[in-house]
């Protein structure tokens, strides 16, 4: 059997829905900006008790710039881990907190990532319906 003439098996539009909604996760998480992580992390940092420290001098905004950006980040000092997470873009601020804060980031951070697969797998379903709906079988028993 020569390899040209072989023909994969068709993809249906479920596993086409589940292939494209995967991949469009997986752009949009490749492609976020700058910005829109800032905006995305920001809230859940002071949500978590985050403190809000803005540059507003030249020097500040430098030591700013040269930190690695929007990354948390932390340092052991006699003991004690403190974090933060340096925004060049956004607030041109650091936020800074300690392990409780990062605690609580972390838990509000799985939270959002869990509601976000939630509403992926709604949106599968719903088109798994739809098709459904749509087929022959679906008209058959519902009268469409």
């Amino acid at each position: 059997m020569n390899v040209l003439d072989h023909h994969p098996q068709k993809i249906n539009s479920t596993q086409r829905l589940y292939l494209l909604l995967v991949l469009g996760i997986l752009v949009a998480g490749c492609a976020e900006s700058n910005a829109r992580r800032a905006n995305r992390l920001e809230p859940m940092l002071a949500q978590a008790g985050f403190r809000m420290v803005p540059a507003n001098t030249p020097a500040q905004s430098q030591k700013l710039s040269d930190m690695t950006p929007l990354r948390i980040n932390y340092l052991s000092h006699n003991g004690k881990l403190s974090y933060w997470f340096a925004d060049p873009y956004v607030c041109r601020c650091l936020y800074v907190g300690d392990k409780a804060n990062f605690d609580q980031f972390a838990q509000l951070k799985q939270a959002n990532q869990d509601e976000q697969a939630q509403e992926v797998t709604d949106m599968a379903e719903q088109a798994k319906y739809q098709e459904y709906m749509n087929s022959p079988v679906g008209g058959m028993f519902y009268g469409q």
